[in-house]
């Protein structure tokens, strides 16, 4: 897998983690909230030591969504 491979898919994993840690939340599901924490510090992390910018993940999340 290319740089820009890993890089999109690291991306496309954040934007998921996000937002099921937000479905979790809304459904006041404790445990799967510390779960999807977990798994979104993880990826953050991983973005953070191969210097993939994962804002770009939020930023499409929210033109997706309409928001922008």
């Amino acid at each position: 897998m290319g740089e820009g491979e890993f890089a999109m898919d690291l991306r496309r994993r954040v934007h998921e983690a996000r937002q099921a840690l937000d479905q979790a939340r809304s459904e006041g599901d404790f445990y799967a909230v510390d779960v999807r924490t977990g798994e979104l510090d993880s990826l953050l992390r991983s973005a953070m030591e191969n210097g993939v910018d994962v804002s770009t993940a939020q930023t499409a999340a929210a033109d997706q969504r309409g928001e922008r």
